[in-house]
């Protein structure tokens, strides 16, 4: 149970979470035709940087490997280049794994959120069907 614990309050939990709620909510966004406020857009993009960030510095403590000094604006110009080589570089086939699940879980996520907004529009007559 200890172990479990341990888990729920890790960084990657938080991650997959938030890119789960975000790409919700994007896919809702994108069914709906509405315009996606610029507060979601701006504290999505910073708050997935930051979880990025402290997973990145949790898993490099656990596996020992050296970060650069400036890792924030690291990851800020090349996050989308240096996260799959990261994981590539210290799980081997298994990093390609979780590259695959997590763009599976945005993928899954967007077209959940789509498929909501649909239905509630089927059902509140908002969306005609033929």
């Amino acid at each position: 149970m200890r172990k479990l614990l341990s888990h729920v309050g890790s960084p990657a939990v938080f991650l997959y979470v938030f890119l789960i709620i975000t790409a919700f909510a994007e896919g809702l966004y994108s069914a709906s035709g509405f315009e996606r406020p610029p507060a979601f857009t701006l504290v999505k993009s910073a708050a997935l940087l930051w979880l990025f960030g402290w997973w990145a510095l949790r898993d490099s403590r656990h596996r020992g490997v050296e970060w650069i000094d400036d890792l924030g604006f690291f990851l800020t110009v090349a996050w989308p280049l240096v996260i799959p080589y990261y994981l590539l570089k210290t799980r081997g086939a298994k990093g390609l794994l979780l590259i695959v699940g997590f763009i599976a879980t945005f993928i899954a996520a967007l077209f959940a959120g789509a498929l909501f907004w649909w239905a509630l529009a089927i059902s509140t007559g908002r969306l005609a069907i033929g």
